[in-house]
């Protein structure tokens, strides 16, 4: 995600609240800050395609804001290696009981109404021909 013309980025984070949370300090200092981030983080977070939420300026202000955060405070490296396993894991990488449990979970809600339903069309017939 690219800023607007004549804006700045100033810090980079992995959650909202700490992008939240710096431009709050910016504004103390009286400087405007605005958050860029994929919208589809509050409404559907698995469809992110990009899960940094980016803080910018006003490129004159840029240098002010960017001693102000601590020269873009680095996110933790064990929390963003903890997200990156989380995220971006498919099925069939993982191990083979949790992909069993995860289809048995998937059949166990339909499963249970074809059962009964074939139960009763079973019931159904029998009565219909003797």
């Amino acid at each position: 995600m690219e800023p607007l013309s004549g804006m700045s980025i100033v810090g980079e984070f992995t959650s909202k609240f700490d992008a939240d949370l710096a431009v709050a300090m910016l504004g103390d200092a009286g400087l405007e800050g605005v958050v860029l981030g994929d919208p589809a983080h509050s409404v559907a977070p698995h469809h992110v395609t990009d899960r940094m939420f980016r803080v910018v300026v006003r490129e004159e202000v840029a240098e002010d804001a960017r001693e102000l955060l601590g020269h873009g405070v680095e996110p933790d490296k064990e929390v963003q290696a903890l997200e990156a396993a989380y995220h971006h894991r498919r099925l069939a990488d993982r191990p083979t009981w949790i992909r069993w449990a995860a289809w048995s979970v998937f059949w166990a809600i339909p499963g249970t109404f074809i059962v009964a339903g074939a139960l009763i069309l079973y019931s159904l017939t029998e009565g219909l021909f003797p």
